[in-house]
């Protein structure tokens, strides 16, 4: 007789999205028995069958000695019980014993689901058993049976040529299978990284040309962007961005001790097994991209597959299978902290997951802006087509009112005035709506100098308890460039008040893969020593495609010399729109 038991919460994630492929019935992605998970391989889906529902079909199938047809029975009559049940999702226990009547019925050799794909799967499974019992036999072949009372020498020779052709026919028959498999995993690889994007693209094509240029935010271009391998390895080398995580969460092992823990946007599952090994309890994985697979192969090699829980899905609409989660690790940040408006997502994941006192890591951010004087950049990248190998080409500048802030590294000695913090986030307690902002500014000009540029930067901080007060605004606020000064001492993390650890963007620090941010001024600004630019920094999200921002700067010069007259250098304020794509 069969057994089955629920458990209370329930496993619901997003279905992929495939399209017409040739012998898609042996490609396409196959259904767990009890909820709507899905998977490419049948070993990976019965894993998961056994670790999420308890039925372990594998063991059942080989203690009863179920044949292919069974087999079918048994999946068609799980999915039937499925189709009956809405809360068949929840089960946490099943078993069979051989005595069920289904096991013998012929109604159950009919699909309960079209197409469905794991039927055509557990001939594999035949398969590989059958190879698996054949290579256990040394010296003989298992599908040619012993032919005793053979007197004759040619009929010895004869028998002996057959049981050598079978067996390099056997041999012959592993290695197309292994083929198959390989040249099967290339095409879905090609139809993910190619064909789905064709099809992205040409799904976004109309509403972007409506708006201009840019992708609806429905489009799935950003989570693919995030699929391939090259922009996993550039985020995993940059040893500011990824040894900051793991030293926090390595140092601090004894909060993560026993505690569940919510990785949002896991990518290769790097924070996630940093969390594993800091001795998490459990570990719950979620990204919307099929990176996520080989995030859960990087789980399984590494044997932490007991401990992490991988889910696709967007984590605005999916529920875990936990109630709640003690901490939230995400590497959210994009160029000048808020591009690609990944934060929101983790805000909501915050909301709808972490438990009462939880902890967010890292805990708050900053935004900071400063003046730069750069010659060199100003040559190679801002003027660049005023002389092209002895031509001008005036018609290839940028000519929009709203100009693309630009993406690049700066040195220090590029930097030539005070920093504002012109944005200190919260994470604990900021909203989504409150990640737009518009905010004053004054920088102090520290040696004379042309002022090119603004530059914009990021710090963000670890915190061991979300409730841990950060440093005071004028900590914040002070010079990190004043001469004979150690700038890294200066950094948010390091003052006394903050009990904090965390990593820097800026030009002070070692360059990360978010490099900073430069706001070329139209004009630039002749100053000196003790001079003074203030103005108005506003940030928000393009109503285009709220994973871009739209940035606008009013500023103004202020001599030393005029400090007591700044209203009236305001009248010859500047404004100048960017934006950030």
């Amino acid at each position: 007789m069969s057994v089955i038991s629920y458990s209370e919460s329930g496993w619901d994630t997003q279905d992929d999205r495939w399209d017409d492929w040739e012998d898609e019935e042996m490609n396409a992605p196959m259904t767990c028995l009890f909820c709507t998970q899905q998977f490419q391989s049948p070993i990976i889906l019965f894993r998961h069958v056994k670790q999420a529902h308890g039925f372990d079909f594998l063991k059942t199938r080989a203690a009863l000695d179920l044949d292919f047809y069974q087999s079918m029975r048994t999946v068609n009559y799980i999915r039937t019980l499925g189709l009956s049940d809405p809360n068949f999702a929840n089960v946490s226990g099943f078993s069979i014993d051989g005595s069920e009547a289904f096991l013998n019925d012929d109604a159950y050799l009919k699909p309960a689901i079209p197409d469905d794909s794991l039927l055509y799967a557990l001939d594999e499974l035949d398969l590989d058993d059958t190879a698996s019992v054949a290579s256990s036999r040394v010296g003989s072949l298992a599908r040619t049976p012993q032919i005793e009372g053979l007197e004759s020498p040619k009929e010895r020779e004869l028998m002996a040529r057959i049981r050598a052709l079978e067996q390099q026919l056997g041999l012959r028959e592993r290695d197309m299978k292994f083929a198959t498999e390989q040249f099967d995993e290339y095409r879905q690889m090609v139809k993910r990284q190619f064909y789905d994007t064709i099809d992205a693209t040409a799904a976004a094509a109309p509403s972007a040309a409506a708006n201009g240029d840019v992708a609806p935010e429905g489009s799935d271009y950003y989570f693919n962007s995030y699929a391939g391998n090259d922009i996993h390895m550039q985020m995993l080398q940059d040893k500011v961005r990824t040894e900051g995580y793991r030293d926090f969460i390595y140092n601090n092992r004894d909060i993560f001790q026993g505690k569940v823990v919510l990785d949002v946007g896991c990518g290769t599952g790097i924070l996630s097994m940093f969390a594993a090994r800091a001795g998490a309890a459990r570990v719950i994985a979620v990204d919307n991209s099929d990176i996520i697979h080989k995030a859960r192969a990087n789980v399984i090699e590494n044997k932490l597959d007991g401990v992490i829980t991988l889910v696709k899905g967007r984590i605005e609409e999916l529920e875990l299978p936990v109630d709640q989660v003690d901490i939230i690790i995400s590497e959210w940040m994009g160029y000048f902290l808020l591009f690609e408006a990944m934060l929101d997502s983790v805000l909501v994941a915050r909301d709808r997951f972490l438990a009462p006192g939880g902890l967010l890591a890292p805990s708050a951010s900053y935004i900071y802006l400063t003046a730069i004087n750069d010659d060199e950049y100003m040559k190679d990248r801002a003027n660049y087509w005023d002389d092209v190998y002895g031509f001008k080409m005036s018609a290839m500048k940028d000519t929009r009112p709203a100009k693309e802030a630009d993406v690049d590294v700066i040195p220090s000695s590029a930097v030539m005035a005070t920093r504002a913090l012109i944005a200190e986030i919260d994470h604990g307690t900021t909203t989504p709506a409150a990640l737009d902002f518009s905010s004053s500014f004054v920088v102090q000009v520290t040696r004379d100098a042309t002022v090119h540029a603004l530059l914009g930067y990021f710090d963000v901080a670890f915190s061991r308890a979300q409730a841990t007060p950060g440093p005071g605004y004028e900590d914040l606020t002070e010079s990190a460039y004043t001469d004979g000064t150690d700038v890294a001492a200066k950094a948010l993390w390091k003052q006394p008040e903050s009990a904090m650890g965390g990593f820097t963007t800026g030009p002070h620090g070692t360059p990360t893969h978010w490099k900073q941010t430069v706001f070329v001024l139209r004009e630039p600004i002749v100053a000196v020593a003790g001079d003074e630019l203030r103005g108005q920094f506003t940030c928000k999200k393009s109503t285009s495609n709220p994973r871009e921002l739209d940035l606008e700067i009013t500023y103004f010069h202020v001599p030393a010399a005029m400090k007591d007259q700044a209203e009236a250098a305001r009248q010859t304020a500047i404004c100048q729109q960017y934006q950030l794509r």
